[in-house]
């Protein structure tokens, strides 16, 4: 109804003008907001008006990776091993967590065996891990536009009982932790590969990944790699080495990132998602 009592018709010429100028300005705001501003403010060129978008919503991307923002937080996690923290981690309830899980499913997948290489699979991940990693998510150390709003929605029960839930699903490898010995581990393998893996560099100052990752080792909240999927493995890599993924308490991970070349981080992804024939 217009204010006179009269119904709203957009032949009459006061009307169309007002519903033009409500488009207009909402065109005129899209191209500010998403298209224009994102391509002055930071330093990476955004050469097409999806990847404008993209940025303003928050999503970087770094070469073929596709980062999360840039985390302004001054500390790398706010999760603290504590003999509290473990409990409360491993307290979760599978049967709660499988109708959290539903949420997940968007994007992981039933069994959480996704076929998108983009995204981690979650079965069998170790619980502590994926506590942390919402936790991280929750208080923004750790930052991506869907995993954030996810994160914000839970509470530390529920995602210790989604985690828990994950965990019992087939997928990714135990890591209990067991220093099990592996044939031509050393740093004189001939394979670059498996001597990353295995032995580090110690010329470059790079740590072997197994020593925190298995099965050479285990640090708590560390996950294995075994059967995870290639490109994610690859861009976590790319974004610890750039700085824009920074939840890695005393830094292990932004360090040795750093120091490895794009042909060593997609040669390890490769042979992690390769699962553990690959890893012998």
């Amino acid at each position: 109804m217009s204010p006179g009592g009269g119904r709203f018709h957009l032949h009459h010429p006061m009307h169309f003008v007002a519903v033009a100028a409500i488009v207009a300005l909402l065109v005129i705001g899209f191209g500010l907001g998403f298209l224009l501003m994102p391509r002055h403010q930071g330093e990476h060129d955004l050469p097409t008006a999806k990847e404008a978008a993209r940025h303003a919503l928050g999503f970087h991307t770094h070469g073929n990776s596709s980062g999360s923002i840039q985390s302004s937080a001054k500390v790398p996690t706010y999760v603290a091993w504590t003999e509290t923290t473990l409990h409360q981690a491993r307290s979760g309830d599978p049967k709660r967590g499988e109708f959290i899980a539903l949420n997940c499913t968007t994007c992981h997948v039933e069994q959480a065996l996704t076929s998108d290489s983009r995204i981690p699979n979650l079965g069998g991940l170790d619980p502590l891990v994926m506590y942390k990693q919402l936790d991280d998510f929750r208080s923004g150390t750790r930052l991506s536009g869907p995993m954030s709003a996810i994160a914000q929605s839970l509470t530390p029960q529920q995602y210790a009982d989604v985690a828990a839930y994950f965990a019992t699903q087939a997928g990714l490898p135990e890591n209990g932790g067991e220093r099990m010995p592996r044939n031509n581990s050393s740093y004189r393998n001939d394979d670059p590969v498996q001597k990353l893996i295995y032995a580090g560099d110690p010329k470059r100052g790079i740590a072997a990944c197994a020593s925190c990752h298995g099965p050479g080792g285990y640090l708590i909240g560390a996950p294995a790699l075994s059967n995870q999927n290639a490109l994610y493995i690859e861009q976590q890599l790319q974004a610890f080495a750039q700085g824009t993924r920074v939840n890695d308490m005393n830094m292990p991970m932004r360090s040795i990132a750093s120091l490895l070349t794009p042909s060593e981080m997609n040669s390890l992804a490769s042979a992690y998602s390769k699962g553990p024939e690959r890893l012998k």
